[in-house]
């Protein structure tokens, strides 16, 4: 049947049998395979009325690409704790839902030979609300009706936790899931990894705020252009670090308030205006925008930046757009027993495990030099006072920076390549903040 007949095939189900049905599931694959998965349920929930449920999965996902094992750990250490929001459009959270309600989630991770421990892992610890519970997998909605968003449990660089991930992948690739300008993947670390050293952290700022731009550029697979809405959702803050060892700053962490002068500072120091732009904070609130088109220094916006912040603590529904930024610092709490997360925003969403895998080894890297070289100061002393060099070129600067972070070639290759295939790309512009850290 071609797609208008398989239409209208569909239309007219309930007037066939079983086998007339399977007979024309690879028809009916294709068919669905080019229409949202709303869609699709709406005639799904009219087949398994007539059909066996297992004989329409199976029809439906039998030569869909299978579950292939990762067998190698990623490039950093065991101990870095990790997790990941992978963003994905044409599958809506209660689509998602009913496969799993269903119990139809068992046996398609079984036709796509995913291994029952693997799977086991997915199914018995999912959930669809986000109640800070960082041991299971959720799936929540993004911001339109057929987005949604799979947030892995806390995990560690083991092959058990790296496989759910591949599984993942596997699953949405088989629900015909679509990335887009909008879809991003977040890749957060956990704070305790950095062992409460400022020294590591005040290491992470520089080198980010050293090569940011290099970061966005480094970001997405080799000829893949960065995202259309990175710009606003992944905001570019090297001026305002930059800025912030200029005036000698010293990082406190301590306090609440030493919290959120950090955050003012690293994260809304030179877009204030637009964050509270973007709220919707209650009425009680809406001179902040006129206080601080007035405020002349930083104390006074420090406390307008706190009066919103208080706002946003009162408003349930409400989250601080603070953390729309390359890197963010906003689920940081540093001394406390759970110390929070470290949130890079610069990926697109990918469901290709081996992208995914390199994304979380660059940053993986970025931590795991920011923490020895804390500790240890002779840790790749040579490569970071070379990171720091400012009267080099762009390739020269890529290549200090891949240096420092990786010490195989391939896995230096790879990134450099990225960059290459993208780095004239005008897009690439708007990435650029303060002062420039090579020559152009």
């Amino acid at each position: 049947m071609n797609f208008i007949e398989t239409g209208d095939f569909l239309d007219h189900i309930d007037e066939y049998k079983e086998q007339e049905i399977m007979s024309n599931m690879q028809d009916i694959k294709e068919y669905f395979l080019r229409n949202p998965w709303w869609y699709t349920k709406e005639y799904l929930d009219k087949i398994l009325k007539i059909v066996d449920k297992n004989k329409v999965l199976y029809g439906l996902f039998n030569d869909e690409k299978r579950f292939s094992r990762w067998e190698e750990k990623i490039d950093f250490p065991e101990k870095l704790k990790f997790g990941l929001e992978i963003e994905v459009s044409n599958i809506p959270l209660d689509e998602i839902k009913w496969i799993f309600d269903s119990n139809s989630i068992e046996y398609i991770m079984e036709i796509l030979e995913v291994p029952t421990d693997i799977s086991n892992a997915i199914i018995q610890n999912s959930d669809f609300q986000k109640k800070n519970e960082f041991n299971k997998w959720i799936f929540s909605p993004e911001a339109f009706t057929d987005e949604s968003e799979a947030s892995t449990p806390i995990m560690k660089n083991n092959l058990y936790d790296l496989n759910q991930i591949v599984a993942i992948c596997t699953l949405f690739k088989a629900l015909n899931a679509r990335l887009h300008e909008a879809t991003g993947l977040h890749i957060n670390i956990g704070v305790d990894y950095l062992e409460c050293n400022k020294k590591a952290i005040e290491n992470l700022l520089k080198i980010w705020g050293e090569c940011e731009e290099l970061f966005f550029k480094m970001a997405n697979p080799e000829g893949e252009e960065i995202r259309e809405e990175a710009h606003t959702m992944a905001t570019p803050i090297k001026e305002n670090i930059q800025n912030f060892f200029e005036e000698d700053r010293s990082i406190a962490l301590e306090t609440e308030e030493d919290m959120e002068k950090f955050l003012y500072q690293i994260q809304a120091r030179n877009r204030l205006d637009k964050i509270i732009a973007w709220s919707n904070i209650g009425p009680e609130y809406y001179d902040l925008g006129w206080d601080l088109a007035y405020a002349k220094t930083d104390e006074e916006k420090i406390r307008i930046y706190h009066k919103y912040e208080e706002g946003i603590k009162k408003k349930e529904d409400e989250k601080s757009q603070v953390r729309w930024t390359s890197i963010n610092f906003n689920h940081m709490e540093w001394n406390s027993d759970n110390a929070g997360r470290i949130e890079i925003r610069i990926f697109n969403s990918s469901l290709e495990p081996e992208i995914i895998f390199q994304d979380l080894e660059l940053v993986g890297k970025i931590f795991e030099v920011s923490l020895e070289n804390a500790k240890n100061p002779n840790y790749k002393k040579d490569e970071f006072e070379k990171l720091f060099l400012r009267d080099v070129t762009e390739t020269n600067k890529i290549n200090n920076l891949l240096n420092l972070l990786f010490d195989k070639s391939e896995r230096k290759n790879i990134f450099r390549k990225r960059w290459k295939s993208i780095r004239e790309k005008s897009e690439y512009e708007k990435y650029r903040s303060g002062i420039d850290t090579f020559e152009r």
